[in-house]
């Protein structure tokens, strides 16, 4: 007998449409979890690319404010979530410790913290935005949930903070422990690759004379008046003279405007980026003041950078021989006749003249010891010239016919409990160059001289169209340049004591002009000092 079997057929039906449902699921899941993965990835390049911007802003001698708000423009242009544009806190810390407490934490451009933090080392943003749950919640954008990034930057090179101004010992180009006086009109003291220091007094003695950073690099000037001229830091008695920074300027002491169309200008514009600690005197008409509201803070002093770098060193205890180093008194060009190249060794010299014309005086590497005498560039188009390798010149004092320290100096202290006026270098013949480089031992320093050599005239450019090919600072912690003839060239960085024009139309500096200071001292990777 037969038996008839039931048919149960489309019974897999709902098992399939059951199974599509958890796979449905699982895909949203994972669509959802793809796009707040996404979005998480850009906002933490955001966060890190916010941190690195207001790292370099600080470091480059921005206020804070100016810092914060680098930070917010990147998180304008790449930070978009789903709703509404990201938020970016930006924490800046004061010491190593980032992961405490940081001394300022800004999510508003006006927090007051901006304005009275001082020494950052270390900036951290906070990003916080959302990730749109699409499928999961089964209408588009109707739930979101909050993603946090984070990032911290280093501030390598403090160029300062709001309220304070630049310290040279990271990034000076051009440190000035005294004076910087202009005596004639439309001269120029600028720097492109680092700060701007003087200590003493800043003296416009003419028209239409500067002191500058170059425009965008960020670089800040500061004049601290550790001497002063007649009771002020900063004295105009010429017109249409500016000091004008394109980072943080501070002035400590007073201001004397006694002419006309003469400015203070710091290109951020902000407040927090220009102090004047003490009294404004205006004698003159049109003069400006840029912020016109400024702050009164002291400006921090700064010490020397090259303090503990080591001095030149030679051996022996009296002429003519020395262990590495002949003596070869004083030297003259020509010997005989006027050859129209000569060639000397490195050694110790009394003195090196040039009295003729439109010759080439090489220099082999190494150390050359000027013992108290001068290098006499005499003639014109005259060129002094380092073929294969580097220099160092080291200007000292004499005792006998032998070198001598001219003082001493203290490293701790960077003062000389006794001063000479040693050896210089003077360049009266017109159209001459000096093509040369710095480097003998290893040094970067080209001119050095003596810490306690006091010349006021240790650079002499008494003539015209002087031309500085090369690189290598010029060295000289006592002593001074002066500037007597056009277009003068002179090594750089600098670091000396005093600076005087005594002659019209000079820039000297690196973002323009006839003088430059070493080949490419455009930024802080190009400057000895730091």
């Amino acid at each position: 007998m037969k038996r008839r079997r039931s048919r149960q057929r489309g019974q897999v039906i709902p098992i399939l449409a059951l199974i599509l449902v958890v796979l449905a699921g699982f895909a949203a899941l994972t669509i959802d979890a793809g796009v707040s993965y996404d979005q998480s990835r850009n906002d933490q390049d955001v966060s890190d690319s916010a941190a690195l911007a207001a790292a370099y802003a600080v470091a480059g001698g921005s206020s804070l404010t100016t810092a914060y708000t680098a930070a917010q423009n990147v998180a304008a242009l790449d930070c978009n979530g789903p709703i509404a544009s990201c938020n970016v806190t930006v924490n800046f810390y004061t010491t190593s410790n980032y992961t405490g407490a940081p001394a300022c934490s800004a999510s508003s451009s006006s927090a007051s913290c901006l304005t009275a933090t001082t020494g950052v080392e270390y900036v951290g943003t906070t990003v916080s935005n959302t990730a749109g749950d699409y499928f999961a919640n089964l209408t588009a954008a109707s739930r979101t949930h909050t993603i946090q990034s984070q990032a911290v930057a280093q501030v390598t090179t403090t160029g300062g903070a709001a309220g304070t101004s630049p310290n040279p010992t990271a990034d000076c180009e051009i440190c000035i422990f005294g004076n910087a006086t202009f005596n004639s009109s439309s001269d120029i003291l600028e720097a492109a690759g680092g700060n701007i220091d003087i200590g003493g007094y800043v003296l416009f003695d003419s028209s239409s004379d500067a002191v500058e950073t170059a425009s965008g690099s960020g670089w800040g000037i500061e004049v601290i008046g550790g001497t002063q001229y007649g009771g002020d830091t900063v004295a105009y008695y010429g017109f249409s003279s500016k000091i004008e920074s394109s980072g943080i300027l501070g002035i400590d002491g007073k201001v004397l405007f006694d002419s006309s169309s003469d400015s203070i200008i710091t290109d951020t514009g902000a407040k927090a980026d220009l102090n004047i600690s003490g009294a404004v005197t205006n004698n003159g008409s049109s003069n400006t003041i840029s912020p016109s509201a400024y702050g009164t803070a002291s400006t921090t002093a700064f010490t020397d950078p090259l303090a503990t770098i080591a001095t030149p060193t030679y051996s022996g205890a009296s002429a003519p021989t020395f262990s590495g180093l002949t003596n070869y008194g004083n030297w003259s060009y020509p010997t005989s006749g006027c050859p129209s190249s000569d060639t000397i060794s490195p050694g110790i010299y009394d003195s090196i003249t040039i009295d003729c014309s439109s010759v080439t005086l090489n220099f082999n590497p190494g150390l050359y010891v000027i013992a108290g005498g001068q290098i006499d560039v005499n003639s014109s188009s005259d060129n002094l010239v380092s073929p294969s390798s580097g220099v160092t010149f080291y200007y000292t004092c004499a005792s006998g016919g032998a070198p001598a320290s001219c003082g001493t100096f203290s490293s701790t202290t960077d003062t000389c409990s006794s001063t000479s006026s040693g050896a210089e270098i003077v360049v009266n013949g017109s159209s001459s160059t000096l093509d040369l480089s710095a480097g003998s031992g290893g040094s970067d320093i080209l001119f050095f001289f003596d810490r306690c050599n006091s010349n006021q005239d240790a650079f002499y450019g008494q003539t015209s169209s002087i031309h500085y090919v090369g690189s290598g600072t010029m060295y000289a912690h006592s002593g001074g340049i002066w500037l007597d003839g056009s277009s003068t060239g002179i090594p750089g960085p600098l670091v000396v004591d005093n600076v005087v024009f005594d002659s019209s139309s000079l820039t000297l500096g690196t973002a323009s002009g006839s003088i430059n200071l070493g080949s490419s001292a455009s930024s802080p990777a190009d400057n000895l000092v730091k």
